[in-house]
């Protein structure tokens, strides 16, 4: 991933996080390990994208420093699952299927969406590796959203088609550290210098 070879030359060391995405449970107890591993060597910065922001806010407590990017940032007594008629595209979410299992999948018309201003080759390859979830949008608010208590950054993507602009602005404005940049619902792949120096500048920042 291009954001994770600019971090590595700035000499952070990162690892991507594979959630189970089985159930909302199963991905914040996943996330709350992969913490504890790497608070072993110093400050922890955890970055969430899209629906793993709720994941973060549940299980990112003894995190250092957390930063969402175009990502759900609940609210004391806030809804997820009542946000989703405003949070994201309407024409978005006709490319999520949900299967007889409860999985629920993107379709291939969800590339336009996502990826519109990525990097074709990697937008492919995202498509290719997109994973079914069954990782529930809770009805009943968090009770202790994590970057009510740990510093929390956030990144807008200001031309994002998946997801509401205007709802990640609102959540910017929640953070200690914001940026809005020009790019698609995928900053990894469309903005991946920018993105880095975001995480880099507020890690320092918030950790140091």
């Amino acid at each position: 991933m291009p954001v994770i070879q600019h971090l590595s030359d700035t000499h952070l060391t990162c690892r991507t996080v594979e959630l189970p995405f089985s159930s909302l449970a199963d991905d914040a107890q996943h996330l709350r390990a992969e913490i504890a591993r790497a608070a072993v060597h110093g400050p922890v910065t955890v970055v969430a994208h899209s629906y793993t922001g709720i994941t973060l806010s549940l299980a990112g407590h003894a995190a250092q420093h957390l930063v969402y990017v175009a990502a759900r940032m609940p609210a004391l007594g806030e809804s997820q699952a009542a946000l989703n008629a405003t949070w994201g595209n309407p024409e978005f979410r006709s490319c999520m299927v949900v299967d007889d299992s409860g999985a629920l999948h993107l379709t291939d018309d969800a590339h336009g969406f996502l990826f519109h201003r990525s990097d074709p080759n990697l937008a492919h390859l995202a498509m290719a590796y997109r994973r079914p979830m069954r990782s529930e949008i809770p009805v009943e608010p968090l009770d202790n959203p994590a970057w009510l208590s740990v510093p929390a950054s956030y990144l807008v993507c200001g031309d994002d088609r998946a997801v509401n602009v205007d709802q990640q602005r609102v959540r910017a404005g929640w953070a200690k550290h914001s940026l809005e940049i020009d790019c698609d619902h995928s900053p990894f792949f469309s903005a991946p210098h920018e993105t880095a120096a975001f995480i880099t500048e507020t890690h320092v920042a918030v950790t140091q």
